[in-house]
């Protein structure tokens, strides 16, 4: 009875406050020339991001041979990823509620990992890495039969490459049509049209061997832009309730390839949906008085991803089979650069005997989602302090599917990139058992 009580104290309290009328940040516009007081509104913050990711590399194994269910589609590689970024944003209110703002992402580094699985290496390499060259082993030498490395598609049973540089600046415009602090009986309502330049240095997919052993492969002091020009339109409503802020939001990217090695970029949407809490605040009378907030924001957001050319977990491993011999002779990849091929069905790539080039593999259709639990206080009006942490999933999907098949025989182009080796029905490439763990740090200024 004594909790019921409680409880019902606090639902009054909750439902009793004032109205406050201070939108929530994912509504929040900078306005400007709004009085005599209020000539002009800007912030700027630093972000620290850093991102983990564990993943399974998986690949189809069309054999009749086998009654083992995980081997119809067999554990290769394990995958992870490490990224540290800082992102410096900016935004200045031009007039009443239109603002300008600016991203500029900058990775510090970006670090992947793979290495054989512990299933595979246990049930068929020994239980340790083999010690022969991979151009020296061959499916009648080893039981699993094809596999990526037996078929050559990776040339290193483990490999860390790491990119760093400066990413691709955001550049954008927000409009609030409706503003809960100008008429509280409205929601809070933002429009947002932004471009993504490519302004960094393209990513370059690498893979040489190790110093320590030919087995291992490595690579570093590459870029991460996207050579993408593309466009994004997001929109957020919001409307405050006693101490409760829900909001709800919505995305969509549209980009265009500038002559990079995307080709044919995916395009990607999602919503999200979430509440902030705040747990302490005073609204000034005017805008020479400060302002304090402390806020938690709890958020489950979903982004959905269409087909088509990325760089993903596979495009460094599979960059070991590029040629930097190549002349207008020779059209081909080789199949193994440590070892010697003789006749042209050996080879890997064979594009219509185009000479050989890099091509990012076709990536599948997926869903990222993601659940956020998230601090931040405005002290003294001037200072902003956030504190964010994140877990998400991947859902299961491919890393190389064909950019066109036979309408008859449902099989890959000959012309198409990579052909059959991780194309075809039987021997596609996956990822699996994604998990996301992320957090961001914010410091940042409101004038």
């Amino acid at each position: 009875m004594i909790r019921v009580r409680a409880v019902s104290v606090i639902l009054v309290a909750i439902l009793a406050c004032p109205s406050l009328v201070e939108a929530a940040r994912l509504t929040d516009v900078l306005d400007a020339a709004n009085g005599k007081n209020d000539p002009i509104d800007f912030t700027m913050s630093v972000d620290f991001k850093q991102e983990f990711e564990w993943a399974m590399i998986t690949r189809e194994r069309n054999t009749l041979s086998s009654l083992e269910k995980m081997m119809l589609n067999q554990n290769e590689f394990s995958y992870k990823a490490v990224k540290n970024q800082i992102i410096v944003n900016g935004a200045v209110g031009l007039y009443h509620d239109l603002e300008f703002h600016i991203k500029m992402p900058i990775s510090v580094s970006e670090t992947y990992t793979g290495s054989m699985s512990g299933h595979w290496r246990d049930k068929f390499w020994g239980g340790e890495y083999s010690t022969a060259p991979i151009s020296q082993q061959s499916r009648s030498e080893l039981t699993p039969g094809p596999s990526l490395l037996t078929d050559r598609v990776f040339g290193f049973a483990s490999w860390k490459t790491v990119h760093s540089g400066f990413g691709d600046m955001t550049i954008g415009f927000s409009y609030a049509p409706l503003s809960e602090e100008r008429d509280e009986m409205w929601p809070s309502w933002v429009v947002t049209l932004d471009m993504q330049l490519p302004t960094g240095p393209e990513q370059k997919p690498k893979m040489d061997p190790a110093a320590s052993s030919l087995l291992k492969g490595t690579a570093s002091g590459i870029g991460v832009g996207e050579k993408l020009f593309s466009f994004i339109f997001a929109t957020a409503i919001s409307k405050r309730a006693g101490v409760a802020d829900p909001y709800f939001g919505m995305h969509y990217k549209a980009p265009i390839a500038v002559g990079g090695l995307i080709g044919d970029p995916r395009h990607e949407g999602g919503f999200l949906l979430g509440t902030e809490i705040v747990a302490y605040e005073e609204i000034p009378s005017n805008t020479k008085e400060p302002e304090w907030k402390v806020a938690f924001d709890l958020r489950l957001s979903t982004t959905l991803y269409g087909k088509g050319q990325n760089f993903n977990e596979i495009t460094d491993a599979l960059a070991w089979r590029k040629d930097k011999d190549n002349d207008a002779s020779n059209t081909f990849w080789p199949i193994d650069p440590r070892g010697s091929a003789t006749s042209p069905h050996v080879y890997y790539y064979y594009p219509g005997g185009r000479a050989a080039a890099y091509e990012l593999p076709t990536e599948g259709r997926y869903a990222y989602i993601e659940g956020l639990v998230g601090f931040y206080a405005t002290i003294y009006h001037y200072l902003l302090l956030k504190a964010e942490c994140a877990v998400g999933h991947r859902t299961e999907h491919f890393l190389s599917l064909p950019e066109s098949v036979d309408s008859y025989t449902l099989r890959p182009l000959p012309s198409d990139g990579y052909h059959t080796q991780i194309n075809e029905v039987g021997a596609r490439v996956k990822k699996e058992k994604s998990l996301v763990v992320a957090y961001t740090l914010t410091i940042g200024l409101t004038y």
